[in-house]
């Protein structure tokens, strides 16, 4: 293959989206395996949603260039729709601690909603900023709601859960902030493997806090 036409055109962006992707995935299907745990469940469907996400970026970095103008404003749209759901999945499951039944229905009528609002505002304007005005507000309201959590319930699964948020925050301030350490390990690439450290943490958290 020619360096004019490589067979990954970003490769160590598009890697460390896969690793995002595979981790994402297994760590999702880990936490799905806990019977009869609303908590549980949004919070592995939050890292099935980081997975899939990780997936089309690294297809999207990898190969994109190859792409139709409609795929790759297709692949994106798509990135940023699995953005929203993994910042609702998050603020839903740091809630669960706050909430009973009745409540959390009324939360996931809420969320759904919200979820059309955001889509429907991506179809006008389908910026990373669309995306992160949507998105960042929900994590604020996960990194309170296990904070919380942890100082009410002293489940030090909440505290990793905490870290891994913060984590994942300054790996976003990095992304925006364009650092990058080495031509081939731009800011993406760094982004990328903070993130990774976040998603473990978070992971760890999830797994330690028990049924309720």
């Amino acid at each position: 293959m020619s360096g004019k036409h490589p067979y990954l055109y970003e490769p160590t962006t598009a890697i460390t989206d896969f690793i995002i992707g595979v981790l994402g995935m297994a760590f999702g299907w880990q936490l799905f395996n806990i019977p009869d745990s609303l908590f549980h469940f949004l919070w592995g469907n939050c890292f099935f949603a980081v997975g899939i996400g990780g997936l089309l970026g690294g297809i999207s970095h990898g190969f994109g260039p190859r792409f139709s103008e409609l795929l790759k404003k297709i692949i994106w749209r798509s990135t940023l729709i699995f953005v929203g759901v993994t910042g609702l999945s998050l603020s839903l499951a740091a809630l669960t601690f706050f909430t009973n039944d009745k409540v959390q229905n009324l939360l996931m009528i809420i969320a759904a909603l919200m979820l059309i609002f955001y889509f429907i505002q991506i179809n006008k304007q389908d910026t990373f900023g669309q995306a992160v005005k949507f998105y960042f507000p929900l994590i604020v309201v996960s990194l309170f709601g296990f904070s919380i959590a942890y100082v009410t319930t002293g489940y030090l699964g909440a505290l990793f859960c905490s870290i891994g948020l913060v984590v994942s925050l300054v790996a976003s301030w990095i992304q925006v902030s364009g650092i990058s350490l080495h031509q081939h390990f731009n800011h993406n690439d760094l982004f990328h493997m903070i993130q990774i450290l976040g998603m473990v943490l978070m992971y760890r958290g999830g797994m330690e806090i028990p049924v309720f």
